[in-house]
C-alpha cells in the first residue's frame, strides 16, 4: 500500500473588510467595489471603512488608520471622471506618512 503524499497548498489570503452602510449609494453614482480589490492588492490593506459625512474609505493596515481616500480620488486613480461633489472634506494625511502614492499629492 502506497499512500500518495499530501500536496501542501497555499493557505487562501483572506479577503479585505468593508464596512459601509450606503452601498446603494455608492453604486448609483458610478463608484465600482472592484476598484477597492485593486487597492488592496497593492497596498495590502486589511479593512475599508466607508464615511458617508465624507464621502471617503478610511483605510486601515494591521487594525490601525494609516489613510484616507475619497470617492473622487479613487474613480481618477482608475481612469473615470470625478463621481461627486465634496463638501466637507476629510483632514489630509501627512505626506510623510501616506501610504497611498497619489500622482497629484
Amino acid at each position: 500500500m502506497s499512500e500518495e503524499p499530501k500536496k501542501r497548498t497555499r493557505k487562501p489570503k483572506p479577503k479585505y473588510e468593508l464596512v459601509c452602510e450606503h452601498q446603494d449609494y455608492l453604486k448609483g453614482i458610478g463608484l465600482d467595489f472592484a476598484w477597492l480589490d485593486n487597492l488592496n492588492k497593492q497596498y495590502e490593506f486589511d479593512k475599508f471603512e466607508y464615511l458617508h459625512k465624507f464621502r471617503a474609505f478610511r483605510c486601515y493596515k494591521e487594525g490601525r488608520h494609516v489613510d484616507w481616500i475619497d470617492v473622487n480620488e479613487l474613480a481618477l486613480l482608475n481612469g473615470k471622471r470625478k463621481l461627486e461633489v465634496i463638501m466637507l472634506r476629510h483632514q489630509p494625511v501627512n505626506l510623510k506618512k501616506a501610504v497611498i502614492n497619489l500622482p497629484w499629492r
